[in-house]
């Protein structure tokens, strides 16, 4: 293994083991929060106050769960961002991994914007009185940044991500060795079908399939075989 490849994978394991500790600290606090909420006299009102000891105890959970959220959010972009990063990647797969990561990072900090105005409510509106609305007026505009944020990378991302469905189902084909010889297997134009050599001066195959020469086949051969051999029948005679 490389020191590159090394070092990505001691980042990849920092960062997940960090925005697991976030998500479980997180549930552990939920958890607690529903257990003080079952003691009795919880629901009671703090002295001179409308609001609830229940109240308080969920708006100082809610703060650190709102917290922890904002916290984890360059996180969970940076493991969203590697998670879609591709070394031998083209442009526009970078560019949907960019757009990817911080699509994570503004959904995270909106849904902390939305814990936040759960969480908060029970300590905070009763003490508006009629002014009530104008929590749910601040909460509106807060959670309209990264909403705005996340619909604009959002729209970004349209683009690159049609294309690369436009290159998965062009490619998803199968690609075959189109590169290999379209003669593989074919006898060479050189050799006759029975594999003899052929006549280098002329290039003819001086031999059928069946492996008789061109002589035989016309009777060329018995005739002038014949002559030679009568001729040399005479000179031995003589």
């Amino acid at each position: 293994m490389t020191e590159t490849e090394s070092t990505t994978d001691a980042f990849d394991r920092d960062s997940v083991r960090s925005a697991s500790r976030i998500a479980i600290a997180a549930f552990a606090l939920v958890g607690v929060l529903y257990l003080f909420t079952l003691l009795p006299g919880v629901d009671r009102l703090v002295p001179l106050t409308p609001v609830t000891f229940a109240a308080i105890a969920s708006a100082v959970v809610t703060a650190a769960v709102v917290s922890l959220l904002v916290y984890a959010a360059p996180k969970v972009a940076s493991l969203t961002r590697t998670a879609l990063h591709r070394t031998d990647a083209a442009d526009h797969v970078e560019r949907i991994a960019e757009n990817g990561g911080a699509m994570a990072y503004w959904i995270v900090v909106l849904a902390a914007v939305l814990v936040a105005h759960r969480g908060f409510a029970g300590a905070v509106v009763p003490l508006l009185d009629g002014l009530a609305w104008t929590y749910d007026a601040a909460f509106l505009v807060a959670s309209f940044v990264p909403l705005v944020f996340f619909v604009a990378r959002l729209t970004v991302t349209v683009d690159p991500l049609s294309e690369l469905v436009a290159d998965r189902v062009s490619g998803s084909g199968p690609t075959g060795d189109e590169g290999t010889d379209a003669n593989e297997g074919e006898p060479s134009a050189g050799r006759g079908a029975s594999d003899e050599p052929a006549d280098e001066s002329t290039g003819i195959d001086t031999a059928d399939a069946h492996g008789h020469s061109i002589a035989g086949r016309w009777g060329v051969d018995g005739e002038f075989g014949g002559s030679e051999d009568a001729g040399a029948d005479e000179q031995t005679g003589s």
